[in-house]
Order: structure tokens, then C-alpha cells, then sequence
């Protein structure tokens, strides 16, 4: 009975095989927790890919392919937005133009006068050469093109428009036309937008704020 006691008491001080189990139980609940806590705070249609994505076999490759893809696309954005402003350099627009790369878009600013008259939508015929330029370099990304037309406050007091909007609608269009037709951009590509007086770029209390909101905007979207 003795050695039953003592044997009984030694093999009690060691770990029981279920506090083993329930450890294992324990962490694998922490790990469930943890990862619900992560899906929680992702956005819904990113946590829903990522979820999915682990049933996909042969998701490392193509998780690796896509992250390939964006590196290269985003390479040659910023390769473009270079050649475009090296383009107006080329012809002399230093001051009338300018590009600007955010993670969301290219922007290409040039100054009204540069493409119409006062008043007009009719391109000038120094216009084609300048937009074809910036045609020629955008067209190497399949991303969309915005064309944006912009004025300044003064209302329009010829050339056959009401306001500032139509004005500036009509001259979005007649870049959007020559892009397509004489430069070959994908016509679904291509998007006409008018803003008027409305999104000004400096204030209108200054000739020289009014001569920065007379513009118009070629923007390509990043995807």
C-alpha cells in the first residue's frame, strides 16, 4: 500500500496527458481569435480575397505574378509622367504646363492659351503638336483619360457660349476629338469633363490667378 502511495504521488507532481490537450486547445483558440481580430480590421472586400486566396492552390504564384504586375505598371507610370514633362520642355512650355504625379493620377496642366483662343473651342493649329505629344506617351498605359476643362470667373462675353461651363465643356470635347481621331486613343478610353469656373487652381482676385485657372487637364488615372 506504501508503494502504491508513493508511486501514486510522484507520477502526480508530472503534467496529466489532458492539460497537454487542453493547451493545445487553448493556443489554436488564441491563434482563431487572432485571425478573426485581422479580417475585422481589414477592409470587407480585401479580407474576403485573402480569406479565398487560401484555398487557391496555386495562389503564392499568382500572388507573386500580380505583385510583379503592379511593380512594373507602377514603373512605367512614373516613366511616363517623366517623358511627358520632358516633352513640354521640348516644346518650349516650361511655364505654360506641367505634370504632377500622385499615387492616384498623372496630371498634365496646360494653360488655355496654349491650345485656343479667348473665348474659343476651336484648337489652335499649334495644339495638335502639343497634344499629340502627350498622346504619344500616354498611349503606352491602358489606363483611363480624363480631359477637364477649366476657366477662370470672368463670364464669357463672346464666342458664342452662355458660360463659363459651356465654354469650358466644349473645349474638353475638342481635346477628347483630337486625341481620338487624329492621335489614335482608344475612344472607351477617354473621358470629357467640365468644370467651368468652379475648381479653380489659384484665386480669381489676380490677372495672374485668372490666367492659372484658364486650363485644361489631361489626368490618367492610376490603377
Amino acid at each position: 500500500m506504501k508503494f502504491f502511495i508513493e508511486r501514486y504521488s510522484k507520477r502526480a507532481k508530472e503534467n496529466p496527458l489532458w492539460l497537454v490537450v487542453l493547451s493545445d486547445i487553448m493556443t489554436n483558440l488564441m491563434l482563431f481569435f487572432l485571425i478573426l481580430y485581422v479580417f475585422n480590421i481589414q477592409p470587407e472586400s480585401e479580407a474576403k480575397t485573402i480569406f479565398m486566396s487560401g484555398f487557391d492552390k496555386d495562389n503564392p504564384q499568382a500572388v507573386r505574378e500580380k505583385a510583379a504586375d503592379k511593380v512594373i505598371q507602377k514603373f512605367n507610370e512614373e516613366d511616363v509622367a517623366k517623358r511627358l514633362a520632358e516633352e513640354l520642355n521640348k516644346a518650349n512650355l516650361k511655364d505654360l504646363a506641367d505634370v504632377q504625379i500622385t499615387e492616384k493620377q498623372i496630371k498634365v496642366n496646360i494653360a488655355a492659351p496654349v491650345l485656343f483662343a479667348s473665348g474659343k473651342a476651336e484648337l489652335s493649329r499649334a495644339s495638335a503638336e502639343v497634344l499629340g505629344a502627350v498622346a504619344r506617351v500616354i498611349s503606352r498605359l491602358p489606363n483611363d483619360i480624363i480631359v477637364e476643362g477649366h476657366t477662370d470667373n470672368i463670364p464669357v462675353k463672346s464666342g458664342g457660349y452662355a458660360t463659363n461651363w459651356e465654354l469650358s465643356a466644349a473645349r474638353a470635347n475638342a481635346v477628347v476629338d483630337l486625341l481620338a481621331r487624329k492621335c489614335g486613343l482608344p475612344q472607351e478610353r477617354l473621358v470629357a469633363a467640365a468644370y467651368g469656373e468652379h475648381r479653380p487652381a489659384a484665386s480669381n482676385d489676380t490677372p495672374e490667378g485668372r490666367a492659372r485657372n484658364r486650363r485644361i487637364e489631361i489626368i490618367v488615372s492610376r490603377k
